[in-house]
């Protein structure tokens, strides 16, 4: 059977050799944190070697920088040299067997494919049973079916496995050893082994990668992992934040898990681009900030996206909001009515807006923007745009302000925007002010008040040279109502207000809370004991609701 992938054999002097596969048709290899198989991460610049397939079972090499750095066979690279399996590629320390090439008949021994290679860690060797259950969910499919030993540990393994990895192999029939098993990183305690990843789903992307908190983020009752540095891991579970025992082999893995995370995206993390911000095809986000920007190591926080969608019945259930704030909610949603979520970090922002924006009639227009994917509506009429970061070269970014520009004319009957950060609010307004009614978004902020006037800041940042007094009165015609979102000390999430906007007196905001969420104490196992209550105001919108022939008897008394 022919292989599709170039396999190389890399072996630094003193440890175990080590397979990397790649699918491309172009390979870079050297001393550079942006070759495809990099020999030193770190490596600020360096020699690097350049090989390109021809054609099925050809290839030819060539020097891209430093060409007395690499020999072939025992003689230095000359330009454009034909290479073919079984060629040997030197470089100090290193020894790099080609093994196979596109379009050769397999001959290559399985082994872990690895993107990324580092300097190897000492640390704690699977067992054999281990070893066998781990060849099995990794095997790409064009591979023969044995499983040799392998000498890296589990973790290591996770981390180095590039994107392009082929799905899961059926797993073995012992039923207690399904799964990914878990390596004891050395001189501490091994995580408990988790749950096999959902059939429909398979390994996603942070699976593979983040091997040492695997368990976690196959935990549903996990929200968050927090990564501080290689030795220190903490998760969100049900709101409440945990240490854990897991940790990563070094510093080096951490940063190559963050590396192979945004080289799938087609990002980079290295000492030019320290910082990253990526959403995975599961729609988990990561963040991540490299040293020296952090002083305990690499930083990653991975907030996971929830794998089923919430609904306003959900909110119910889980006590969030009553049935009649409920229905508040959706005859403001139906009638048309901009309104903003606003809330504290991890206070549930973006899943109110999920539930509210499914709301919206389903014979309407929706054009959603978001920096990272997480929207989830089910309307058949729906047109979805994410941002787009700079390229390494600086070119090619498209920001919220850019897609509210060709949303603007693209017939939208709704805007809904992921959140606002920046200039975009002040396109945002404009596009509440000239028709687009029912338009949505949410933005960080601790009061229905607070909201307004961050608002106001994030539009002043567009850079548009306005009156304040102009903006404020935008603000206030544009916005007709806040949903307040807040995490409680006891970790639970809540809706905790619903204020409608009613414009401007004094040039101030003048705002009319409808419910509250009222706290009255503590149950015996320290949970808030508390009621959503309507403050007796009648909203402007009510004769509208009514007209539009919905049913508000029992809505906004006290």
């Amino acid at each position: 059977m022919k292989t599709s992938m170039a396999t190389f054999e890399v072996e630094l002097k003193g440890q175990k050799p080590r397979l990397f596969r790649f699918d491309a048709n172009e390979i870079t290899i050297g001393f550079t944190p942006r070759a495809d198989l990099s020999l030193e991460p770190q490596a600020e610049k360096g020699a690097e070697l350049k090989l390109l397939t021809q054609s099925d079972h050809a290839a030819k090499v060539g020097a891209i920088s430093s060409p007395g750095a690499f020999q072939l066979n025992g003689s230095p690279v000359p330009v454009d040299a034909p290479v073919k399996p079984g060629d040997l590629i030197t470089a100090g320390d290193y020894r790099i067997r080609i093994r196979d090439l596109p379009g050769a008949a397999t001959t290559a021994k399985p082994s872990e494919p690895q993107p990324k290679l580092r300097p190897a860690e000492s640390v704690a060797t699977k067992p054999p049973e281990a070893e066998a259950e781990d060849e099995a969910l990794t095997r790409p499919a064009e591979l023969p079916s044995a499983a040799p030993q392998k000498p890296e540990s589990a973790d290591e393994e996770a981390l180095t496995r590039p994107a392009d990895l082929p799905g899961p192999a059926p797993q073995k029939s012992e039923p207690q050893k399904v799964g990914t098993p878990k390596t004891e990183p050395q001189k501490t305690e091994a995580p408990k082994p988790g749950a096999p990843p959902p059939a429909k789903a398979g390994l996603s992307y942070l699976y593979l990668f983040f091997g040492p908190v695997q368990e976690y983020l196959m935990d549903d009752d996990v929200s968050e992992v927090m990564i501080n540095g290689p030795r220190q891991i903490y998760v969100e579970r049900k709101g409440k934040l945990a240490a854990i025992p897991a940790q990563f082999a070094s510093e080096q893995a951490l940063q190559a898990a963050v590396m192979n995370v945004a080289r799938s995206v087609g990002r980079f993390f290295d000492k030019d681009n320290p910082r990253l911000d990526a959403r995975l095809p599961d729609g988990s986000r990561v963040h991540a900030v490299m040293p020296p920007l952090c002083r305990s190591g690499t930083i990653v926080a991975i907030r996971k996206f929830r794998r089923e969608r919430l609904t306003i019945e959900q909110l119910i259930q889980f006590g969030s909001i009553t049935p009649e704030a409920a229905r508040v909610i959706e005859i403001i949603v139906k009638i048309g009515k901009n309104l903003i979520v606003s809330g504290a970090t991890s206070s549930g922002k973006t899943s109110v807006l999920n539930v509210l924006s499914a709301l919206i009639p389903e014979h309407e227009r929706i054009l959603v923007l978001e920096d990272a994917s997480e929207l989830q509506l089910q309307q058949t009429h729906k047109v979805c745009f994410e941002t787009r970061k700079a390229d390494e070269y600086g070119k090619g970014e498209v920001t919220i302000r850019d897609l509210l520009h060709s949303a603007l004319r693209l017939r939208p009957d709704r805007i809904v925007v992921g959140e606002i950060r920046g200039g975009e609010a002040l396109d945002l307004l404009q596009a509440m002010n000239t028709g687009h009614e029912g338009s949505m978004s949410t933005i960080h902020a601790n009061s229905a008040r607070d909201a307004l006037f961050r608002l106001e800041t994030c539009a002043l940042l567009s850079g548009v040279e306005i009156p304040l007094s102009a903006l404020r009165e935008q603000v206030g015609s544009a916005i007709h109502i806040v949903v307040q979102t807040a995490r409680l000390f006891d970790g639970t999430r809540k809706i905790t207000g619903i204020t409608e906007v009613l414009g401007l007196k004094d040039r101030e905001y003048v705002t009319q809370d409808i419910l509250l969420y009222q706290q009255e104490g503590l149950t015996p196992d320290g949970k808030i004991k508390g009621r959503h209550a309507f403050t007796g105001h009648q909203p402007t919108f009510l004769k509208l609701a009514q007209q539009r022939g919905f049913d508000c008897t029992g809505l906004f008394v006290t």
